[in-house]
């Protein structure tokens, strides 16, 4: 067995490593595109798109793969689920594929209302922190009706993340 040699250079090396390592679990300088400045912003915007039927706008709101897969997961990880071996690229599959059928039913749930407006959100879940990111669960909205005069709730946007005071929709959720 070859002997290794401590030496400061190779000393050097592994703690540059060792800080490396840790410094991606700290790392708070992440940018969310289209963020909003809170809850009841976000959720007005996506009904706002949801009403128009534009996904692409919705899509924007939603955390990318890349914000997915390159930042929160780097928080998150194997703990965040209780499936072991879970890779950040296959989470964001399975959220998206729940995203595209909520996003369906959304519509349905939608149809031939003709004026709808945000009233309020309500997040009955306690938040869950992860790193600098705070996911918001259970969150309910509360729509009104204009042209029945009736408030109705919608549950599609569950879960929020929150990250440095900004939010988006972490995936659309079925009911």
């Amino acid at each position: 067995m070859k002997k290794i040699n401590f030496n400061s250079k190779n000393i050097l090396i592994i703690v540059f490593l060792i800080l490396l390592l840790l410094g991606n679990c700290d790392r708070t300088d992440y940018t969310l595109s289209n963020a909003n400045e809170s809850k009841e912003k976000l959720l007005k915007t996506a009904f706002n798109y949801a009403m128009a039927k534009d996904g692409n706008g919705i899509e924007t709101l939603i955390l990318s793969r890349t914000e997915h897969n390159e930042m929160f997961w780097d928080h998150v990880g194997e703990k965040f689920t209780s499936d072991p071996g879970m890779t950040p690229n296959l989470a964001f599959e399975h959220m998206n594929i729940e995203s595209v059928i909520a996003w369906k039913e959304l519509m349905v749930e939608l149809e031939g209302r003709k004026s709808i407006s945000f009233q309020k959100v309500e997040c009955k879940m306690p938040s869950e922190k992860y790193g600098p990111f705070t996911l918001h669960r259970g969150c309910i909205s509360t729509l009104l009706d204009g042209e029945k005069n009736e408030s109705f709730i919608n549950k599609k946007f569950r879960t929020l993340i929150e990250y440095k005071g900004k939010f988006k929709i972490y995936h659309l959720k079925r009911d």
